[in-house]
C-alpha cells in the first residue's frame, strides 16, 4: 500500500506539472496572435489616420499671383490679385504680413528670384506690348528694363534670360543678361513670336519652345548659355508643354493625339528628347511638379472637360474650369497612387502652379476658380 500511495503520489505531482506548463505555454503563446492582432490594427489606424490627413485646405484668403515658396520652405511670397501688394504667409500659423505696401495697378505676373530676394514684375499697357520692372527687396531699389523684352525667366539669382523683339528690325533673339538688362547677350535667333523658356537643370543650356498650340507642332530645342549650336530637343507634337525634372534628366511632356485634337496625354523622354513614353494621363503640364527623387510625379487630374473642345487652345484661353482630383506616379514603374480620397473633396479644384515643399509632406496649388492658395497634406 505505501509502494502504491508513493507511485500515486508521484503520478499525481508530475501531472500536476505538466498541467502548469501546459497552462504557462497556453497562456504565453497563445498571447502573441492576439499582440499581432492589436499592433496591426493600431498599423491599420495609423494607415488610416495618414491617409485621413491628405485633405485639402485654402492657405490664403486672397486670390494670389505667383506664389513662391520661401529657401527654407517655412513661408510662401505671393503678390495680391486684389491689390498688387506683396505679402509673406507663414505656412504653420497661417499669420501674415506685407512686404511691399504699394499697389500695383495692372500687374499681370510676377517671377521670383530662386533666392526670392529680387522680383521681376509684368505689366500689361494698352498697346499691348508688356512692360517689365526689377525690384530688389535687399537694396529696396526698382528698375525698369528695356523695352521689347516679353517672357523672362531667372536662370539663377544674377542672371535672366528673355526673348526680345527688336521693333526697327523686326528681329527676335533669345539674350542673357543681369536681372536689370544690363550686360546682355544674345544667345541665338528665333522665328516664333510667343516663346517659353526654361533653363535645363544642372547644365549650361537654356531650352525654349513655342507657345502650346493644338494646330502647330510644337519644337523645343535647347542651345548653349555661352554660345554654341542651338539643336532640337523634341517635335512631332501638336499643342505641347514641357517640364524638366530636378536634374534635368528626363523631361516631362505634355500634348494632344493629333493636330488640332482634344486627348491629351502625358508622357517622359530623357534629356534628349528619346525614348518617349506614354503615361496614359490625360493632364497639363501646369498641374505637374516634379519630387526631387525625379521618380514621382504629383498631378492633378483633370475633369469636367466640355466635349467638343480644342486642347490646349480653350483650356489656356479661360475658356472653361476642370475640376480636378490629386494623384501621384512612379515613372519607371508606371503605378499611379491617389493623394485624397474623393470623400474628402467637397469643393471643385482647377489646380495649377503645383510645387511641393523640402520635405514633399505638402504639396501647394492655384486654383483657378476662386485664385487662392491651397495646400495638401501629404
Amino acid at each position: 500500500m505505501i509502494l502504491s500511495k508513493k507511485i500515486f503520489l508521484f503520478s499525481s505531482i508530475a501531472l500536476a506539472i505538466v498541467l502548469i506548463l501546459w497552462g504557462i505555454y497556453n497562456l504565453s503563446f497563445r498571447q502573441i496572435p492576439e499582440q499581432l492582432a492589436t499592433l496591426k490594427s493600431q498599423d491599420l489606424s495609423l494607415s488610416t489616420t495618414t491617409r485621413d490627413a491628405a485633405v485639402i485646405e485654402p492657405l490664403t484668403d486672397e486670390a494670389v499671383l505667383s506664389p513662391a515658396l520661401s529657401p527654407d520652405g517655412q513661408s510662401i511670397r505671393y503678390y495680391s490679385k486684389t491689390n498688387g501688394k506683396a505679402y509673406v504667409i507663414d505656412i504653420a500659423s497661417k499669420d501674415k504680413w506685407v512686404i511691399s505696401e504699394k499697389e500695383l495697378i495692372g500687374l499681370s505676373d510676377v517671377i521670383w528670384s530662386p533666392d526670392r530676394s529680387k522680383v521681376i514684375t509684368e505689366f500689361s499697357t494698352a498697346t499691348g506690348r508688356s512692360k517689365f520692372f526689377l525690384y530688389d527687396y535687399a537694396q529696396n531699389k526698382g528698375t525698369q528694363l528695356k523695352d521689347g523684352l516679353d517672357t523672362v525667366i531667372w536662370q539663377n539669382n544674377e542672371k535672366i534670360f528673355y526673348k526680345y523683339f527688336n521693333a526697327q528690325t523686326q528681329e527676335r533673339t533669345l539674350d542673357f543678361a543681369n536681372p536689370d538688362g544690363s550686360n546682355w547677350q544674345k544667345i541665338t535667333d528665333l522665328a516664333v513670336k510667343a516663346l517659353r523658356i526654361a533653363p535645363v537643370p544642372r547644365t549650361g543650356l537654356v531650352s525654349f519652345w513655342n507657345q502650346p498650340d493644338a494646330f502647330t507642332e510644337t519644337l523645343m530645342q535647347s542651345a548653349p548659355v555661352l554660345g554654341g549650336e542651338k539643336r532640337d530637343v523634341s517635335k512631332g507634337k501638336y499643342g505641347a508643354d514641357y517640364l524638366w525634372s530636378q536634374d534635368g534628366n528626363s523631361l516631362l511632356i505634355s500634348s494632344v493625339d493629333t493636330k488640332g485634337g482634344s486627348k491629351l496625354q502625358l508622357g517622359v523622354a530623357n534629356s534628349l528628347g528619346g525614348e518617349y513614353r506614354n503615361l496614359g494621363i490625360p493632364t497639363f503640364i501646369s498641374k505637374c511638379a516634379w519630387s526631387k527623387n525625379n521618380k514621382t510625379v504629383y498631378y492633378a487630374l483633370p475633369g469636367a472637360i466640355p466635349a467638343g473642345t480644342t486642347l490646349p487652345n480653350d483650356y489656356l484661353a479661360g475658356g472653361f474650369r476642370t475640376n480636378d482630383t490629386f494623384w501621384k506616379i512612379d515613372i519607371a514603374t508606371g503605378e499611379k497612387s491617389r493623394l485624397v480620397d474623393l470623400e474628402k473633396i467637397t469643393d471643385a479644384y482647377d489646380a495649377a502652379d503645383l510645387f511641393l515643399d523640402p520635405d514633399e509632406g505638402l504639396l501647394f496649388f492655384t486654383n483657378r476658380i476662386d485664385g487662392k492658395l491651397y495646400k495638401i497634406t501629404l
